[in-house]
């Protein structure tokens, strides 16, 4: 299959975020503070209910005799703190300050909000079902239509997030696009004879972890009381560990 016909759905999801991102910077400086943090909060409405979405594939997995619900939360809470131990925070919120990104006058939020806004961009981006689908789908039958939608609600909500941080939010095409291509090549050589690795439990149970971090990335919207999501994004490299031994 061509490159371009395996990998179509991802440079469109680049360019829609690309856009999104460029004009809500734009719009952020004419913007009252008091309309941007009333989109933000309904992209909290809208980023809850894909997070309940996300996390339904908790409910039938099982980790031995317990459900793997505990299991997600032995993730998160061991991810935290590793991430507290490595002062993750703290450290993206040096990298955004040494950016000069400093955020316009009359502009609501900090420099600790942008760094959870950009990490929660990551999460929100990156982890989830229709990631993974969508670019599985497009490396494996050149059919873009599931991150065609991603792409549309990527662009939206990246408007959103950088009227209120700015143009630090467009950092988070780097690893979206290394994510995305590669999964398009998996979804390619899934074509050539691999089974398909959307059902298996270790690609749900990481997926549905990623999910309780874009919970987290809600409440934080919301602007309601939520752990540390940048401190949390450690859980994503321990989930595979546990998925492997889940059972549905």
């Amino acid at each position: 299959m061509a490159f371009w016909a395996a990998t179509s759905g991802t440079w469109i999801n680049l360019l829609t975020v690309l856009l999104g991102g460029l004009s809500g910077a734009a719009l952020g400086r004419r913007l009252q503070p008091q309309l941007t943090r009333q989109w933000q909060q309904w992209l909290g409405v809208l980023t809850l209910l894909l997070a309940i979405e996300m996390v339904q594939p908790l409910w039938p997995l099982r980790l031995g005799p317990f459900p793997a619900v505990l299991a997600a939360l032995l993730v998160v809470m061991l991810g935290t703190a590793f991430g507290h131990g490595l002062a993750l925070e703290q450290r993206l919120e040096g990298w955004l300050r040494r950016l000069g990104r400093a955020e316009p006058p009359g502009q609501a939020g900090s420099q600790d909000q942008a760094a959870e806004v950009v990490s929660g961009a990551f999460v929100l981006f990156c982890i989830g079902p229709m990631t993974l689908l969508g670019c599985l789908r497009n490396g494996a039958l050149g059919d873009p239509d599931l991150l065609l939608v991603k792409a549309g609600l990527d662009g939206l909500s990246a408007a959103v997030l950088a009227a209120a941080v700015g143009l630090v939010l467009l950092w988070v095409l780097l690893p979206l696009g290394v994510l995305q291509f590669a999964l398009s090549g998996v979804g390619a050589l899934a074509a050539g004879g691999f089974s398909d690795p959307t059902g298996a439990p270790v690609v749900l149970f990481t997926a549905a972890v990623g999910g309780i971090l874009v919970l987290a990335l809600a409440l934080d919207l919301l602007n309601l009381p939520h752990p540390s999501v940048v401190n949390g994004l450690v859980a994503l490299a321990l989930a595979p560990a546990l998925g492997w031994a889940m059972q549905p």
